[in-house]
């Protein structure tokens, strides 16, 4: 199964966050706790987590996981209406 856009998207940060700022930052705690309970609460700790990083930070962060959800093929496959598991349009 496919996980959500917005399940991919945290586990993403989480990964960058967890790569520039190391897993015990507070960014990386809560991308990992949005990543795995979709709860508005989690996202909003993880808005304010972002918030607090220094723009430069911030900014890296986001286009590292915009990278990775950019080059997952799979994903994106997964989500075009009308796409086979399989693979190809039917």
């Amino acid at each position: 199964m496919i996980a959500a856009p917005e399940a991919r998207l945290f586990a993403a940060l989480a990964q960058a966050a967890e790569a520039a700022l190391g897993a015990d930052h507070a960014a990386t705690r809560a991308a990992l706790r949005a990543a795995t309970d979709p709860a508005p609460e989690h996202g909003a700790a993880l808005q304010a987590a972002l918030d607090a990083l220094p723009a430069a930070t911030r900014d890296g962060l986001l286009a590292t996981a915009h990278r990775q959800m950019r080059e997952d093929i799979s994903a994106i496959w997964g989500l075009l209406p009308g796409a086979a598991l399989g693979g190809g349009m039917h």
